[in-house]
């Protein structure tokens, strides 16, 4: 299982190993000696608690990777570790920022590496990531050879669309522990989400021989196959995963594959099964968009309008900020009429602005997000004023954020806008730079195509008509791309 509905923002795993050493209340430095990142708590319950939330944490089942957490940091209090890694998997924005609080707060008396950590995780959520990267680096070359950290690593890595680095720290990972399944999981994304679909599959195969009784096993398998265009296939392995327990969620995966192969009742109707059975609100309002982007399949923008509408509300009663401020972003990148993707947008904006408790980097990246859909709106309407301010307040979130989402979305927009002016030649160098994202990759083909680049054109059409995600961005482009290569190919 990797982020999947939750793509923006994308979940970022994070994760610790357990050391044989005693717990010290001083920090330390770590010996040269060391293998695996120390755990610094005085208490034998509180360890194992802790023990527990990993190995569930390395399964993906999240929802009891969380209980035992929650567990150990009621045994001991003062466990930074723990407290950190609440914050990091929370669903729920005030338990992360309290978690988060807690943690920086006992850093001081902790071990270097443990130091180390906090100072990643807290920095990723802050929206500090030159610090952040910079810890999560130290943390590697401390301990090269502890392989929940190669784990954690690689999972914010592919969370952060940077699969060759997240492949490069897991190969290495494997060469020592060439048995360890969760390494083998991220990687086959890594490897897939890079389009090396042979490498996931063999990465896959490995992963589900060493663990075949584990849902998530046949849950990743079948969503590696779903973005390779295999349904049928897929459909095997979710069900499996269903089968082996049913609690796992692979209800969704079912539900998002049916979505991808046009059969969108059939979505709806598995997508409904899984609220019914999701264990948190923020579970429900994910799944409630997932279902809400059939509509847009069906290419019945009334009901999808609506459906989302409803998402927003949702969203709102439960005092979710950040799914409110996603329905209306999505609500405005749906509706045909610009002035109500303004208003969408600025209610967007104002959610965002209110004093609620979410993260400095949810809240920075979900702004970046909104402007992207301003600046790309605007200038297909060719409202250049409004695009190009929306680009140039993106620039300089650019200039001030080493977020991997806000570069993205500053270079979507910047090719998008030189596009609409009639600079295609210009556009390509910056919606190269967002070459994985739907609507980027169908501008780009265009202006590939307007600039006689036949070759990259054809190739990236090819990649476009291919892409089986099941975000909004994809309902919105590839099921309307795909029929007009069609029609082109039956009246050439």
């Amino acid at each position: 299982m990797s982020s999947r509905w939750w793509i923006g923002p994308l979940l970022v795993l994070s994760s610790v190993a357990l050391a044989e050493s005693k717990p010290s209340a001083k920090p330390q430095q770590p010996e040269q000696s060391s293998k695996i990142l120390p755990v610094t708590t005085s208490s034998a319950a509180a360890r194992k608690n802790f023990e527990r939330a990993m190995q569930n944490y390395e399964s993906y089942r999240v929802n009891e990777a969380r209980h035992y957490l929650r567990q150990a940091t009621k045994e001991d209090p003062n466990f930074a570790q723990a407290f950190i890694l609440i914050a990091e998997i929370s669903r729920d924005p005030a338990e992360e920022a309290a978690a988060r609080r807690r943690a920086t707060s006992l850093a001081p008396k902790v071990s270097h590496g443990e130091q180390l950590l906090i100072k990643w995780i807290a920095g990723a959520q802050e929206n500090n990531y030159i610090e952040a990267i910079a810890a999560m680096n130290d943390l590697l070359a401390s301990y090269p050879m502890d392989r929940r950290l190669a784990f954690l690593a690689s999972g914010w890595l592919n969370s952060q669309q940077r699969y060759e680095q997240a492949a490069q720290v897991l190969e290495r990972a494997l060469v020592l522990y060439p048995k360890y399944a969760a390494a083998l999981n991220n990687i086959a994304y890594a490897y897939a989400y890079s389009g090396r679909f042979d490498k996931a599959f063999a990465a896959m195969e490995r992963y589900v021989a060493l663990e075949p009784e584990e849902p998530n096993a046949h849950d990743s398998y079948g969503e590696i196959l779903r973005m390779a265009g295999k349904f049928d296939a897929a459909l095997v392995q979710y069900r499996m995963s269903v089968r082996i327990d049913p609690n796992f969620g692979s209800e969704v995966g079912i539900a998002d594959t049916y979505a991808l192969m046009g059969r969108e009742e059939d979505a709806r109707a598995e997508y409904d099964r899984a609220i019914v059975f999701a264990r948190s609100q923020s579970e429900k309002i994910a799944y409630e968009l997932q279902s809400a982007a059939t509509w847009i399949r069906e290419n019945n923008r009334e009901q999808a309008e609506k459906a989302l509408a409803e998402v927003a509300n949702h969203a709102n009663a439960a005092d979710l900020p950040f799914y409110e401020a996603e329905a209306q972003r999505v609500l405005a990148m749906c509706t045909t009429d610009l002035k109500s993707a303004m208003k969408h947008l600025q209610l967007a904006q104002q959610i965002l602005q209110e004093p609620h408790e979410l993260s400095a980097s949810d809240r920075n990246e979900e702004q970046a997000r909104i402007l992207r859909v301003q600046a790309t709106r605007a200038a297909e309407a060719k409202d250049m004023q409004t695009a190009v301010e929306a680009l140039n307040e993106l620039s300089a979130m650019a200039e001030k954020s080493r977020s991997q989402a806000v570069q993205l979305c500053y270079h979507g927009s910047a090719g998008a806008v030189l596009l609409a002016q009639g600079s295609p030649a210009e556009a390509i160098a910056e919606l190269e730079e967002d070459a994985s994202d739907p609507s980027s990759m169908l501008l780009l083909w265009r202006a590939y195509s307007s600039t006689g680049a036949s070759a990259e054109a054809q190739t990236l059409a090819s990649k476009l008509a291919g892409l089986n995600v099941p975000t909004v961005e994809q309902a919105l482009v590839v099921p309307q791309f795909r029929s007009n290569l069609a029609a082109q190919a039956e009246h050439p």
